[in-house]
This record gives structure tokens, sequence and C-alpha cells, in this order.
């Protein structure tokens, strides 16, 4: 019993480094080429910028990412026995997760704009989607 727990762990924890890998390609696709603009000019106020372009603290970029993907593997791949279900689980997840920062950001700081709420949402549910339906594919 104790050798198929390690078994499981080790099948979780590859789920979720490659659940962190496909987010931060896709939020490196959307961030830095598809919306790059449109976040630079939303969160010019508060945002890190260089040079004209995004700073962020990478180390902090990346425990994102890893939480996104521990989420996605504990969460939504044990409940989905489809890659539909899981794209389904994974939307409602993204949800949830961008719906909470994004909203106790607009309700609590004055320079986020509820454009950017909505836009940053509907992304992270549409990229928790996208992770969940990958991960769920691979896991097969």
């Amino acid at each position: 019993m104790r050798q198929k727990a390690k078994g499981a762990m080790g099948h979780t924890i590859t789920l979720a480094a490659l659940g962190t890998v496909t987010f931060m390609v896709l939020d490196g696709i959307w961030l830095g080429l598809l919306m790059n603009n449109f976040y630079r000019e939303q969160l010019a106020p508060i945002a890190r910028l260089a040079d004209g372009g995004f700073a962020p603290n990478w180390p902090a970029a990346l425990v994102v990412w890893g939480l996104l993907g521990t989420g996605i593997s504990l969460l939504v791949i044990p409940r989905a026995s489809t890659v539909p279900e899981a794209a389904a689980y994974g939307a409602l997840f993204g949800l949830v997760v961008y719906g909470v920062y994004d909203f106790t950001n607009y309700s609590t700081l004055r320079q986020w704009p509820f454009v950017l709420t909505l836009a940053d949402v509907a992304w992270g549910t549409a990229a928790s989607a996208a992770t969940s339906a990958v991960v769920k594919m691979i896991a097969r």
C-alpha cells in the first residue's frame, strides 16, 4: 500500500509540473504577445515596468504558476473522467481562482480597472480549462 501511495504522489507531482509548464506557456503567449499592450495600459500606474515592458518578479510568478498547476492536478484532474470534463472543471477552477483574485483587487485597489477584471477572469477561466484538458490528455 505504501509503495502505491508513493507512486500516486509521484504521478501527482508530475501532473502538477505539467500543469505549471502549460500555464507558463499559455500565460507567456497571452501576456507577452497577444494582450501585452492591453495589460500594460491597464496596469501602468501600478505595474512593475522597465524599458516600456513588464518586469515581473519572476520567483513570485513561478510560485503562482506552480500553485495553479498544483491546484489543477489535485482538484480538477481526479474529479474528471474525460478530457471535456477536465476542461469544464478546469474552467470552474479558473473562474473561482481568478474571480477571487480580480474582484478582490477591484474591490480594494483604486486603480484596478473593471475592464481588466472582466478580461482577466475570462482569461483565467479559459487558460485553466485548456491547461486541465492538456493535463488530462497526458494523464490517461
